[in-house]
């Protein structure tokens, strides 16, 4: 090894221990800036409001039959006006029908009605009308998804009342029945079939899994999570900080 090799070998060494020097005298002030986050993180989390969080599980049926599909073939072809439109077979998987579920829930005008709702039941007040200016948001009243084990969709509602979240997927069920028993009359109507409002001539069949219900504990704000995040985060920006301190202490006493 050459002299010049042992000397940034010694200049590395020399380096690493200044490093440690530096952490053992910006201490306190590496401490207090760790203190300060997880502090701070603790009181704004704590004053954030609680939101529970509750649920419906359902599954939307077809009655088409193949007898059904076959009356639809032939009058399609009786005379000069044809007309096609995607049709959920039983035999396939469930998705085309649950697409169609996702589509009404997820609309505008269904999630109105929604609302419409639910002022019948609590009025104009503040926390109504912060839904109302939110109601272009996708999540807003609720959040709709298909399970993709079970193949039943899920409707979600969050909200710092635990009874209006409750409340806001009861109404999204009595009118989501309302809009399957309509698309269910366009449905005879294409097939030439009088409708009568009955499960037995119902095309798409509503079946509540879970009725709407709440969870005990409330889903955000995740505390513990946030005060772990910011401790380390207010822990690395404490050791920046030393390391910059130190920095400029030396450019000071250089000049």
């Amino acid at each position: 090894m050459t002299e010049r090799e042992i000397k940034e070998l010694h200049e590395d060494e020399i380096d690493l221990y200044e490093l440690l020097l530096v952490l053992k005298k910006r201490l306190k002030l590496i401490i207090a800036v760790f203190v300060f986050g997880v502090v701070a993180a603790a009181v704004l989390s704590f004053l954030m409001p609680n939101i529970y969080q509750a649920r419906t599980t359902m599954l939307v049926d077809s009655s088409l039959t193949q007898a059904l599909l076959n009356n639809l073939q032939q009058y399609q072809f009786k005379g000069e006006n044809k007309f096609s439109f995607i049709i959920p077979l039983q035999e396939r998987d469930n998705q085309q029908v649950n697409n169609m579920a996702l589509a009404i829930l997820n609309g505008l005008e269904f999630k109105k009605k929604v609302l419409n709702r639910i002022k019948a039941i609590y009025g104009n007040t503040e926390e109504i009308l912060n839904l109302e200016r939110s109601l272009g948001n996708k999540k807003s009243l609720f959040e709709s998804k298909v399970d993709r084990e079970t193949q039943a969709i899920v409707v979600l509602s969050e909200h710092k009342d635990k009874k209006l979240a409750e409340d806001i997927l009861k109404a999204a069920l009595e009118e989501f029945e309302k809009e399957l028993d309509k698309v269910s009359q366009n449905y005879q109507k294409m097939f030439g079939q009088g409708y009568e409002k009955s499960d037995k001539n119902s095309i798409f069949i509503l079946n509540v899994v879970e009725q709407p219900t709440s969870l005990e504990k409330p889903v955000k704000p995740k505390r513990k999570l946030i005060i772990a995040v910011s401790g380390v985060t207010f822990l690395i920006l404490g050791v920046f900080s030393a390391f910059v301190i130190e920095w400029w202490s030396r450019v000071k006493s250089t000049q």
